[in-house]
This record gives structure tokens, sequence and C-alpha cells, in this order.
């Protein structure tokens, strides 16, 4: 959002601006003709968000308004127009939206919240309230933002230190400063790049290596860089750290900001950090492929629950050949990358597990072990044979998941209910009996929750759900089961429903 003087000076430099983004987009596609084939992918990305991008200028209305601009040799007709046939202000805040720059001068400075506005620049003198609002517009936290910048053409840090004074002064009188010097910005990106370029240097790793390597050596470089950095979690998290702030106060520097050196340094940290997320991202419309160094085939299916129409990611761990794995460990030099990203797996998978059946505790106790072992080793001697125990692991997941299957369920959700359920001195018919109370339990609370609107929102709703479990239980379960016993498990079952089937409500 650029604040101007006043209403011609908006149109002013909309038109200027139009005759450099031009000029720009010109600049960039003459690099193209001597850049690599990686420098020609990004310098399309920006030539593409360039001409898909939109700007308008956005002043009120006044009498006379075209004879007052044509003095000018202005056209503010055509502006007019956008502004009375489209809403520009809903498409403004919605950050999808190619309209991403508007030309302002005193409309949307107040009561016009845009969270995903990142960029403020100022060249019109505000004080006070007015200032404040203004300042906010920029100032407000967003996903995959954090701050903004504002650019200040007219010193307008004076009044808003001021303006900071007069408002939101603590009761110790001391007021606090939002900006940051562009100095101290710069001085941040340095210190960062050279912390992560040291902590690099400690793992083995040169950092100018991977900034002079092209193509084929690059990639070999950065996944080099990432197993380094994985030989713990601490260290992986550490370096992520890095990686994560310098993207996020980076972006806010000009080209020449800093030296070609450091810039080339920086942008070769924050590509390992893109390497080391990589690993999560791998989703299409329709499954989710992930492997682990070419030797891991599809091991993720996504389906559609009868509850729940959006997609659910399901890991289907037996996929894996295990068998493979374990001969192609012992060859790889990168196994600590390798480790990190069957941790990531089996990770995701024991959440969702656990999510789905409280009793499987077990499995993250002994997945927990394993991982801090891992982080405690220093020589990592026995790196294979924690990956092979990791692997066991996951292996009896597969097997656990299965269960349902073995117990004579149709679904995974009846076999944890009947593992709330469950006793070790119960007889056979007491086992068969509780099987059936599980499934017709789940039956018929799906089956309310189906009926009721928001169900865990209202404390009636929330006590019908309740009522139902307990009714179920106290005609259903074997009379070796104590008053007590089935007031415990009611309790346990209903916090079970609340947590898995909220989402639902």
């Amino acid at each position: 959002m650029f604040v101007c003087l006043n209403k011609v000076t908006c149109v002013r430099m909309y038109n200027m601006v139009q005759e450099y983004w031009k000029e720009e987009i010109e600049s960039l596609n003459a690099k193209r003709k001597t850049a690599t084939q990686q420098e020609v992918q990004e310098l399309d990305r920006k030539i593409k968000w360039m001409m898909d991008t939109e700007m308008a200028v956005v002043i009120s209305q006044e009498q006379n308004e075209i004879q007052t601009f044509r003095k000018w040799n202005l056209d503010i007709k055509s502006h007019r127009e956008k502004m009375e046939k489209r809403e520009l202000d809903k498409e403004f805040k919605d950050k999808d939206n190619p309209l991403r720059v508007v030309f302002v001068c005193a409309m949307w400075l107040t009561g016009f919240d845009v969270k995903c506005l990142s960029c403020l620049y100022l060249d019109k003198p505000l004080k006070a309230h007015t200032l404040m609002q203004t300042i906010a517009r920029a100032n407000r936290v967003a996903e995959g933002k954090s701050n903004g910048l504002i650019i200040d053409y007219i010193g307008i840090v004076k009044a808003l230190r001021k303006a900071l004074a007069d408002y939101t002064a603590n009761v110790g009188g001391i007021s606090t400063d939002p900006t940051i010097d562009k100095a101290e910005l710069i001085e941040k990106v340095l210190e960062v790049t050279t912390a992560a370029d040291t902590f690099l240097c400690s793992k083995g790793f040169i950092l100018n290596d991977l900034v002079v390597a092209r193509d084929f050596d690059r990639l070999a470089l950065l996944q080099e860089a990432a197993n380094v950095v994985s030989d713990s979690r601490e260290s992986k998290k550490q370096f992520m750290t890095y990686g994560s702030e310098l993207n996020r106060i980076a972006k806010y520097l000009d080209r020449n900001d800093i030296s070609d050196c450091d810039r080339q340094k920086k942008d070769a940290i924050i590509a390992i950090c893109d390497d080391l997320k990589k690993k999560k991202k791998h989703v299409d419309t329709v499954d989710l492929m992930v492997q682990i160094n070419g030797i891991l085939g599809e091991y993720i299916l996504i389906e559609r629950t009868s509850e729940n129409r959006s997609m659910e990611k399901r890991f289907d761990i037996s996929k894996i050949d295990f068998d493979l794995l374990r001969r192609e460990f012992a060859k790889i030099k990168k196994k600590n990358l390798m480790f990190m990203e069957l941790d990531e797996l089996i990770q995701v998978r024991l959440d969702q597990m656990i999510r789905d059946n409280p009793k499987r505790v077990d499995y993250y106790e002994r997945y927990q072990k394993i991982i801090e072992e891992y982080n405690q080793e220093q020589d990592r001697a026995n790196i294979e044979k924690m990956f092979m125990e990791l692997m066991d692991l996951a292996n009896s997941m597969n097997q656990e998941e299965q269960r349902y299957v073995r117990e004579g369920f149709t679904s995974d959700e009846e076999l944890s209910l009947y593992d709330m359920l469950f006793d070790e001195n119960l007889s056979k018919e007491d086992i068969k009996k509780i099987k059936k109370v599980a499934v017709d339990l789940l039956d018929k609370i799906k089956g309310k929750i189906s009926e009721l609107d928001h169900w865990t929102d209202k404390q009636e709703t929330k006590a019908e759900i309740d009522t139902l479990i307990g009714k179920i239980l106290w005609e259903g379960l074997p009379d070796c089961y104590s008053d007590n016993a089935i007031f415990t498990y009611r309790q346990k079952i209903y916090e079970y429903v609340y947590m898995r089937y909220k989402e639902v409500a």
C-alpha cells in the first residue's frame, strides 16, 4: 500500500510505477538469456508474478474530478470505473488475489484491516491516532508473515514515537519502539548467516563449497549438508532456526544492502533448509509420495472417511520394503538424513495411531527410547543398530494397525473402544460381550452425533452423548464390571469421543 500526499499524486505515482514495472520485466527477460537452468526457473517465477500483479488507485470521489485531473494531464475515469464496478476492498484482503498494490490518500488508512499486507510506503505526513491506525495496516500477523516493512519517505519516525508515547506507554512511563532500523536489520542478517556458516563448519561442511557449486554438484552438496545437520534432532532444529530467521528478515532487504558473497551464503543456507523441508511436502491431489533416497516406494494413501468428507492422510507403512532398506542402509553415506526421514514418517503415523487409540502409548515410549539413544550417541557407531530398531518399530506398528481385523472388527475405531473396556481377567464369553458393546457403542455415538448441530458447543448436547455412553455400558457390559468401574470407563470413553469426534460437530 502506497500512501500518497494527495489524490493527484496517487494517479501520478500509479503511472510512474507502471513504467518502471514494465522496465523491470524487460530486464528480467534479458537476464534469462545468460542464466543457468536453475536461475531461469526463478526468473520465470518472478516474471510471471510481476505480469500477473494488478494495481489500483483507491481515492474518494469529488466534484469535477475529471476536469481537475485533466489539468494535470491525468485520466481518473478508468480508475473510477474500476473502483465503482469492483469490490476492490475484498480483492485486496484476499492474499491469493492478483490485486497486490494499491495507491491511497485517505481511504483505507483507518478502519480497514488487511492481515496479509506486508509493505507500507509512506509519503504523507501523519500523526497521532491516524498514524497509529495506518501503521497497524502492515503490522498484522498472518500466515507466512511475522512483521511488516514500512518504507518512510517523509520522516515519520519521530511522529510515530510520539504517538506511541501518547497511546501505548505502560504504567512505568516506558514506551516501546516497534520499528527496526534498516542498519540493524542488515547486521542481524549478517550475524545469523555467520552463525549458520560456523555451525556447518563445526559439522565438517564448508558452506562456500555449496555457494560455488553448480547443477548436479550443487544437488549432491545440498544432500550432504542436510545429512550433517541431521545428526540429531536438536542439531537439525538449530539449523532450521537459522534458515527460518533468515527467511523472515532477509526479504526486507534490497539486493544491494549486503555483498554478493553474503547474499549467496544466505541463499545457500535457506536452500539447505528448503531441502530438509521438502521431505514433508510430496503431496498432490491423489496421493502422498515419499522416498527415502529412492528406496521407498508409495507408502501413503489418501482416502475419504464416511464421517469426515475432507481428505484424510492414511500412512500405510506395510508398503515399505524393510529388508531392502536394511541392505541399502549399510551401503549409503548419508545415514543421518535417512534415519531422520524414517523417523519423520514413523512420528507422523504414530501421532495418528495414538490419536485413534490412546492404549497404544507403549509404542510411543518405545519410539522415544530409540530417539533418545540416537540423540545421545556421539560417534554414531551404533546408528545402524538404531535404524534397525526404528524399522522393527515400524513393522510392529504395521501389525498393530491390522489387529482390528484379527479381533473380528470392521474398523480401528471399534478396536479402540474395545481396548478401553478390555480386562485381563475376562472370560471368553465376557470378551464376546464387550466386543458387541464396542461395536454398538460406536454405531450409536456416531448416529447421535450426526443428528446434533455442533454437539461440543452446548452443555445439553454434550450431556446427551455422555448419557448415551453410560446407558449402553450399563445395559451391555458383563456383570463382572462394578458400578465404579463402569463410571470410570464412561468418563474415559466420553473424553475419547470428545477429542476424536469434535471436528465433525
